[in-house]
């Protein structure tokens, strides 16, 4: 239990890295907002901090990015 704790920790902190660092540069080199979105969605739903929440929950998030 405790070690499920500490992942989800190290998990959330991933994520927010990707959002302050990798969504910025996403939107910055895409030449849309859509492009933006295909290449983040790469990321996520090969990285096991994005597949934490599952898939479903990846695809909502990514679809409400501005």
């Amino acid at each position: 239990m405790m070690l499920r704790k500490l992942q989800a920790w190290w998990y959330a902190r991933c994520r927010k890295i990707d959002m302050e660092v990798l969504w910025p540069s996403c939107k910055a080199q895409a030449r849309d907002l859509d492009h933006a979105k295909a290449a983040f969605a790469i990321h996520a739903f090969n990285n096991p901090a994005w597949m934490f929440l599952g898939r479903d929950a990846v695809r909502r998030f990514i679809d409400d990015l501005r």
